[in-house]
């Protein structure tokens, strides 16, 4: 089970708060976000803790990004394996979640590579703005539906992020300092805390 981490726009993600969630998600890292003025997706992605720390200091404060961290259910631990998957030319994909049906025969491959390589080859020989508009409508949350299993994926383009599946999660007051209230996270048992702890 990962984590993905939406920071909103004039916030930063609490290096506490991601030191936190990599002792449950250390097998990976990523990020992604729209640069608006150039209308594309800004990505990276790696797989050390102070390389994870080091971006998420210089990611753009004015900026939505959303950050992923990986715990390997299926799949190898490599850079490969990290989030974010380009699915199609400017289009990336995060997930949080198992999807046990999707684990492919090769062990080394991931579900969500096997999820991110079923989207490839579903929006084969659409040009962007094509998978653009069709990743917007409710035929395509439809069909996937059944792939993502109850799971959470972000897709990012040029115009945007789009989620899939389950809602996201608000961290409260009684859950972290009020560095991270408010924040939307994919789920909380990879990461929570109480906040007594913190003193």
């Amino acid at each position: 089970m990962c984590l993905i981490i939406k920071k909103p726009p004039g916030r930063r993600i609490a290096a506490d708060f991601l030191e936190n969630a990599w002792q449950h998600n250390h097998h990976g890292w990523g990020w992604f976000y729209q640069d608006k003025a150039q209308g594309r997706v800004v990505w990276e992605r790696g797989l050390r803790l102070q390389d994870m720390l080091d971006h998420n200091a210089r990611l753009p404060l004015d900026t939505e990004v959303y950050l992923h961290l990986r715990r390997a259910t299926h799949g190898d631990v490599n850079h490969d394996m990290a989030h974010p998957f380009v699915v199609h030319p400017g289009l990336l994909l995060m997930h949080n979640g198992s999807i046990a049906h999707l684990a492919p025969h090769n062990t080394a491959i991931s579900d969500t590579a096997e999820l991110a390589r079923m989207l490839r080859d579903m929006l084969a020989g659409l040009d962007q703005n094509q998978v653009a508009g069709l990743i917007r409508t409710q035929g395509f949350q439809a069909l996937t539906a059944p792939l993502i299993d109850g799971s959470m994926v972000v897709l990012m383009d040029g115009q945007g992020p789009v989620r899939l599946g389950r809602a996201w999660h608000t961290v409260q007051r009684e859950q972290w300092h009020d560095a991270m209230v408010g924040i939307e996270v994919s789920n909380s048992h990879t990461w929570c805390q109480n906040v007594a702890a913190l003193a």
